[in-house]
């Protein structure tokens, strides 16, 4: 069984302490009502729109569940404007995470993104229509790591985004749908929503630095 260096042990500690103080902060925080929300939103006008879509891109290129995402901006937005602005915010993330890919390269992309982004690789390496609707439909292919599988894949643009449209579109208009339902129920809508992601967050956190363990070579003591 490998060990886990000093090092390794404490980045993780470090991990949970932040994890932690995040979920302390969270519930003693004096935190906005969900109509103090919607009515900064609608304040801002199509810039806010605007904020929203382009968090989401951001979002979108780490291993942010975008179920969540859409979720919340259906509570803040509602149906159909949430829905233009989830998935104008996921295309722009695909189309950075496209360009990423083809800038930093597959070797980089691996350091960074792990084995799993091989198996993306694979779907998008046909370079076809098909091959990317496929990739973005497989649940166990994460939104982010199709992105940079696309980039590195030399699929040409225009197929790439018309997939990922089709793709991103059915759950796109569930999750949305489910995020308008639960902001007409206030503060308990919110909660509902958004407290199950943040779970998911931190055990993914989890995960990621226990695999990071166990995959970094542990030199042999003398």
């Amino acid at each position: 069984m490998a060990r886990v260096s000093t090092g390794e042990a404490v980045r993780a500690a470090v991990l949970v302490a932040i994890l932690a103080a995040g979920a302390v902060v969270a519930l003693t925080t004096d935190l906005p009502t969900v109509d103090q929300l919607r009515s900064r939103v609608a304040d801002a006008g199509l810039l806010g729109w605007a904020a929203i879509a382009g968090g989401t891109a951001v979002a979108v290129l780490a291993p942010i569940p975008r179920t969540a995402l859409a979720l919340l901006t259906g509570i803040l937005l509602g149906f159909w404007p949430g829905l233009l602005v989830t998935v104008v915010g996921a295309l722009l993330g695909a189309l950075m995470g496209f360009g990423l890919g083809r800038a930093l390269g597959r070797g980089t992309l691996l350091r960074l993104a792990g084995p799993r982004l091989h198996k993306a690789d694979q779907l998008a390496m046909e370079r076809g229509f098909t091959a990317v609707l496929l990739a973005r439909l497989t649940p166990v292919l994460p939104f982010f790591l199709v992105n940079y599988a696309g980039g590195l894949s030399g699929v040409r643009l225009p197929v790439y985004l018309a997939a990922t449209f089709v793709g991103l579109l059915p759950g796109a208009v569930f999750n949305v749908a489910v995020g308008s339902v639960a902001g007409g129920l206030g503060e308990w809508g919110l909660a509902i929503t958004i407290g199950p992601a943040a779970v998911v967050l931190a055990v993914l956190g989890v995960r990621w630095w226990r695999r990071r363990g166990r995959s970094t070579p542990v030199s042999a003591e003398r």
